[in-house]
């Protein structure tokens, strides 16, 4: 898949997502939103977030790790990117896929960015 090809840059708030969009306005980037960041600032939150990243060269992607009741309610909120870890279950990683589908949400793997930048 070509967005795992694109320069990845793992974000914490609104601000330094913007300071990586800023850095990099006429290259194809991905901004990964946290996991703790989205823990903490909610999933409406950070889906406004993702409203006011609509642009063509830029992938918003939530992170949300292991925690499959978040990965739930970031699919109802319609995110267009997910990322989940491999280490989930693939009985329950289908299951995920299945329902992000209907909803028209991409579930990427996070372990599969080749450019990540700044990842803890």
């Amino acid at each position: 898949m070509q967005i795992y090809e694109n320069l990845t840059f793992l974000s914490h708030d609104y601000t330094e997502a913007l300071n990586f969009y800023k850095k990099n306005k006429n290259k194809k980037i991905n901004i990964l939103y946290s996991f703790k960041s989205v823990l903490w600032q909610g999933p409406s939150l950070v889906k406004d977030i993702e409203k006011s990243f609509k642009r063509k060269n830029i992938n918003f992607i939530v992170e949300a790790n292991l925690n499959i009741g978040l990965a739930l309610s970031l699919i109802r909120l319609n995110f267009r990117y997910l990322s989940l870890s491999r280490k989930i279950d693939d009985e329950i990683m289908k299951k995920v896929q299945s329902i992000a589908k209907e909803k028209k949400v991409t579930v990427l793997t996070t372990e599969n960015f080749l450019n990540l930048e700044n990842y803890l």
